[in-house]
């Protein structure tokens, strides 16, 4: 199922012609553990810290499902509830989204002049929020994708919406379980007295983890059944996800552009990292420029070459930071068209950033491993 902006194709397509994209479900059959790729030394350490499953780690996962085949590229993860009628993808709630500490409003923040001088630019300005709102605090959790597909469109928030309106993916879908280790020693025996805490994330009855993957258009291969997924042995179970589609941009009507005054509001739906850190890669030939973003806390990413040999990949290691899934980047372009262009692609092959990863180049591991995947929306 997809639709048709401009003549290129969004949602459940996301490929450009010789290419098509199948998408998987992992379902945990156990806890998930995935540690941020800080140094951590069992015992000594009395914690690891554990960190939602990132674009690597479902690529990772992605590869083993195919036996060794790698995709052209890896979309993910994206939270998903199973339905009767399918799969339902959730996102995290964007950044922009505050709500009063004593009520039950939700507002969106919108840009104003910086109220001080600052060293990101004369053109950046401040994200605020009027009245009570303004002293509040972001709105978190899960938004499903149609209240997404909203919130692009500019439909969400309309007026004081209810911050109850998005509790659609309650009772919470991961639950933290912490469990007690000991450590061992290099040949795997008991190190006594050293003990530590692995705080683990398990999923829900009825949620898995999905992920796009953009194949070639004589792509047969066929996934297994059951994968390691993160750390600790855990496995999960595979199937193709049939249906599944990333939230719509907003489309033109008659009398109304896609993006009126060349305004594009950028959602982050899976972490980024860009050459610039937190700063969003921008096309330097239309004059396009950022006004405002709202990044939130940088995650640790570790990544490594995928060689097989221990050594290689030993020496390969990096610890990088990302922007985090759910920020949001306001952006303006000249004029609406080259908005349109930027965000949804042409008619004649130009794919559009909406619904791919973006900001490094195609043959990127960091982007074929489903780092930087953007949603494009409009912005008042």
């Amino acid at each position: 199922m997809t639709s048709t902006v401009a003549g290129t194709e969004l949602g459940g397509a996301g490929a450009p012609v010789g290419e098509r994209t199948v998408w998987l479900a992992f379902t945990p059959l156990d806890t998930v553990f995935v540690r941020d790729g800080r140094s951590f030394d069992a015992g000594a350490d009395t914690a690891a810290r554990p960190v939602w499953p990132g674009p690597s780690t479902i690529a990772g996962a992605v590869k083993a499902a195919f036996g060794g085949d790698e995709p052209l590229e890896v979309r993910g993860p994206v939270l998903a509830e199973r339905r009767a009628a399918g799969w339902k993808p959730y996102f995290p709630v964007p950044s922009d989204l505050v709500a009063p500490f004593n009520g039950t409003q939700m507002l969106r923040l919108h840009p104003s002049e910086l109220p001080v001088e600052t060293d990101l630019g004369e053109d950046l300005q401040w994200l605020t929020a009027s009245g009570e709102a303004g002293k509040g605090k972001p709105v978190t959790g899960w938004m499903p994708g149609r209240q997404l597909a909203d919130y692009l469109a500019g439909r969400l928030p309309r007026g004081r919406a209810d911050v109850a309106a998005l509790r659609s993916a309650e009772p919470e879908p991961v639950a933290v379980e912490t469990r007690v280790g000991l450590a061992r020693t290099p040949e795997r025996t008991v190190r006594p007295g050293l003990l530590y805490q692995a705080p683990h994330l398990r999923l829900r009855e009825g949620w898995a983890l999905l992920a796009q993957c953009v194949v070639g258009e004589d792509w047969d291969r066929k996934p297994v059944a059951v994968v390691a997924l993160g750390g600790r042995g855990r496995r999960a179970s595979v199937e193709v996800a049939e249906g599944v589609r990333w939230p719509d941009p907003p489309a033109a009507a008659p009398g109304r552009e896609a993006f009126p005054g060349g305004r594009v509001a950028v959602y982050v739906a899976t972490p980024g990292l860009w050459p610039q850190g937190w700063q969003l890669p921008l096309p330097a030939d239309v004059g396009v420029r950022l006004v405002a973003a709202s990044a939130g806390e940088p995650e640790p990413v570790a990544t490594a070459s995928p060689a097989p040999e221990a050594e290689k990949w030993k020496t390969s290691r990096m610890l990088r930071w990302a922007v985090p899934a759910g920020s949001v980047y306001l952006l303006r372009f000249p004029d609406a068209p080259s908005a349109a262009r930027w965000a949804l692609g042409t008619g004649d092959g130009e794919r559009g950033v909406h619904g791919s990863a973006y900001g490094l180049e195609r043959t990127d591991r960091l982007r074929t491993a489903g780092f930087g995947v953007l949603l494009t929306g409009v912005w008042t």
